[in-house]
């Protein structure tokens, strides 16, 4: 079941989508406000699992041009359905690739931000580099975890939360700021900074 969060595959993996969208909701909220987004900024969400936060984005932000990246194949048949009528519109392109292997060619972003996803990547370092490079001067990334299953303690969040930095701060990036939410079934960290 573990390896279904980490790649949701078939009806199962679809069952553990709605699971995550639900589990899930309140700290997308709270990562969405603390981007600050503006509409028609280009935006990029690390592990766009079955799409809320997409569809909250565009739905909000009309002229916003939002592309996703996430490992799974299930994940992108539900959140293509979900957004379908902006994708239809150009508005949002959704990939399939570990964030360490993925890299956009011409495109830079506005603002990147990943929600539960963090832990599940595969060359953390590698993945830092890759988003820096994508990001504007100026551009904001955003990395939100709620620590789950065993590791469900505060204290968890916590120490995610300065392994996260140390790894912002390494990777380059500047103005790295923690805050913390307290949303069942554990102390959520965000942390935003600016390349």
């Amino acid at each position: 079941m573990q390896r279904q969060f980490k790649r949701p595959k078939g009806f199962l993996g679809w069952v553990v989508g709605k699971v995550m969208e639900i589990d899930n909701r309140k700290i997308n909220n709270w990562s969405i406000k603390q981007l600050n987004i503006k509409n028609g900024e280009r935006i990029l969400e690390v592990g766009y699992g079955p799409g809320y936060c997409i569809r909250r984005i565009t739905n909000r932000f009309p002229r916003t041009l939002v592309d996703g990246v996430d490992i799974s194949e299930t994940m992108k048949e539900t959140a293509q359905k979900k957004n379908e009528h902006v994708i239809k519109r150009d508005m949002v392109r959704l990939f399939i690739r570990d964030i360490s292997e993925f890299e956009m060619e011409n495109v830079q972003y506005d603002r990147i931000f990943s929600v539960n996803n963090y832990p599940l990547w595969n060359d953390k370092k590698r993945a830092l580099s890759h988003i820096y490079n994508m990001l504007k001067t100026e551009g904001t990334l955003l990395i939100t975890v709620q620590p789950r299953g065993e590791e469900e303690r505060d204290s968890r969040a916590e120490k995610y939360g300065k392994e996260i930095s140390e790894a912002l701060q390494e990777a380059g990036f500047k103005d790295i700021a923690l805050s913390y939410k307290k949303v069942k079934p554990a102390l959520t960290v965000c942390v935003k900074c600016v390349k």
